[in-house]
Order: C-alpha cells, then structure tokens, then sequence
C-alpha cells in the first residue's frame, strides 16, 4: 500500500522539477525518486515481476543521489522526468493481470453395467 502512494509522491516530485527550481531541490528529487524506486524493486521482486524491477533499478541508478549522473543540459532532464513519472503512475495504477488457466480435456465416462454416479 505504502510503495503505491510512494510511486504516486514521487511522480508529483518529477512533474515539480520540470520547472527551474534551486539545485537543492533536484538532491531532494534524487533521494525521494531512489527511494520510491528502492520501494517498488522491493514489491515487484516479491511479487515475480523482475522486468518491472529491473526497470526501476535502471531508475535507481540514474536517480542516485550518492554518486550522481549529470546530463547538464536542463532540457534533457525533462525528458528523463516526464519519462520517469510516466513510469511511476504505471506503477501506481493497478495492472490487470493474466491468470494462468489451466484447460481441462473433457473426459469421456464409461460406467460399468448398472452403476450410477
């Protein structure tokens, strides 16, 4: 519950930073978006879904506040935060997911003289 709202927090976060804001701001925007993504590697490895995971490890990579990337050019950065928050309202929306159904051979009874089932 709580890694659903986190993803929630952290896309309002990376639509907040698409305006010029102080570089103190963008640390924030590091530490909370490592977070959230720590949080929903967390969930999606508990839950089987390692293609979800891995793509926020990418996330929690690029979002690393203890050794940064810097791409230095501000209209990249959009790019990267729209694309991110993107990610994290996927996350946060529920997913519908496939049921595995198993599909029976219809069986043929044969009934020996006189039983009835």
């Amino acid at each position: 519950m709580i890694t659903k709202y986190s993803s929630l927090l952290c896309a309002c976060f990376l639509i907040i930073a698409l305006f010029y804001l102080p570089a103190s701001y963008y640390m924030f925007l590091r530490i909370i978006v490592a977070l959230g993504a720590i949080l929903i590697i967390i969930r999606s490895s508990i839950q089987k879904e390692y293609a979800w995971g891995a793509v926020f490890v990418i996330i929690g990579i690029l979002f690393n506040p203890f050794i940064p990337i810097y791409l230095y050019q501000k209209n990249k950065w959009i790019w990267v935060d729209l694309f991110v928050a993107f990610l994290f309202l996927l996350d946060f929306y529920p997913r519908k997911r496939k049921e595995k159904v198993a599909h029976k051979k219809p069986t043929i009874r044969t009934y020996d003289r006189d039983r009835i089932y």
